[in-house]
């Protein structure tokens, strides 16, 4: 056992985050944003850390540098999205389903 329980049995924790959010679907509406945004931000380290400006991946993207930075603050995300904005950092979007064993298997 490791210590933690699970988050619908931890005391009514999920349910007070719930009410606080203004009900379960301002909740899951909050939580997908913090996620969006969470992959938004590792965009952007990727493209620094690749020494690319907006400006440079919106012209290998084909599209305005607002959506660059659209997409680099969550407001558009999606698979396709994020599979260009990869693919002109020069990389390629891989999909991997992780399972209860713990074996992480390629998607398509």
């Amino acid at each position: 056992m490791n210590g933690y329980s699970a988050w619908s049995a931890a005391g009514g924790h999920r349910e007070r985050a719930e009410e606080l959010a203004g009900g379960r679907d301002a909740f899951l509406d909050g939580a997908r944003r913090l996620l969006a945004e969470a992959r938004a931000w590792r965009l952007v380290e990727m493209r620094q850390e690749r020494g690319y400006t907006q400006a440079q991946v919106a012209e290998r993207m084909g599209v305005s540098k607002g959506r660059v930075s659209q997409i680099e603050s969550g407001q558009v995300s999606g698979t396709e999205v994020v599979a260009r904005y990869v693919e002109a950092l020069g990389g390629s979007l891989v999909m991997v389903a992780v399972f209860a064993d713990g074996e992480p298997r390629k998607v398509g």
